[in-house]
């Protein structure tokens, strides 16, 4: 009866042992999942996909290599359309627009520049480049940024008497892609505002910077994307509208 006994407890004591075991396996296990590097891991989760984000901010116009990337799983609902899935789709590609650390890349952020960096990889088909520099107090004083919508307002002259000069609300919706501004560097740099516009524009703004009119911009609502209708304003508009008497 004794030995009975003592082999019960040695089954008990093997069967703690062995699920003392299982418990620890399981908790390497999860230790070493969460220890491994993004690169080592062989397979997602199930249900999760694996996409490539960027591993830091990466500005426009740059080329993609693999240190500028990290591989994540994503719950398969939440991954964006047109995500990159293997390293190959983005390395050697041109991004186009800035991508934040830890945010999806998609096909749609990427060019295939053939490794150039230049301007021309972000402008769209159909568009030019146009640098128009200007002295207007909200771009000097820093109220002007990169993503605003503006309008360019220009005082020009236009005739003779009371239509000597004439100011009108001329190109409309302007976005900015950049602001140029002087520098610690570089202090007699020009302030200039960057925008990409088809040719007819480009050279109206070429040609209201050479007829040196008076230019202010004035700052759109990012509610209001529409084409206003304005009358243009001169010193006959003035007197017949506020009553000025002469």
């Amino acid at each position: 009866m004794l030995t009975g006994f003592r082999e019960g407890r040695a089954w008990v004591f093997l069967l703690i042992g062995l699920g003392l075991a299982v418990l620890t396996g399981v908790a390497l296990y999860r230790v070493a999942t969460v220890a491994t590097p993004d690169g080592a891991r062989t397979a997602p989760a199930p249900g999760n996909t694996a996409i490539f984000v960027a591993a830091v901010d990466i500005p426009p116009r740059t080329l993609v290599s693999p240190a500028l990337l990290a591989r994540r799983d994503y719950p398969a609902a939440l991954v964006p359309a047109g995500a990159v899935t293997l390293e190959a789709q983005a390395v050697g590609q041109t991004t186009l627009a800035p991508i934040a650390r830890g945010q999806p890349i998609v096909a749609a952020q990427l060019a295939n520049a053939g490794g150039t960096v230049g301007a021309s990889v972000t402008v769209p088909s159909g568009k030019v480049l146009v640098a128009f520099p200007t002295t207007d107090l909200l771009t000097i004083n820093g109220l002007v940024n990169v993503g605003d919508r503006i309008d360019v307002l220009a005082s020009v002259a236009a005739g003779t008497g009371d239509r000597a000069r004439a100011t009108q609300t001329t190109l409309q919706n302007l976005e900015v892609l950049e602001v140029l501004a002087p520098t610690k560097e570089q202090p007699s740099r020009a302030t200039a505002l960057i925008f990409a516009v088809d040719h007819q524009v480009a050279l109206v703004l070429k040609y209201l910077r050479d007829s040196q009119a008076a230019i202010d911009v004035a700052i759109r609502s990012r509610a209001e994307t529409g084409l206003i209708k304005t009358t243009s304003v001169d010193l006959g508009y003035l007197t017949r509208t506020y009553e000025i008497a002469r």
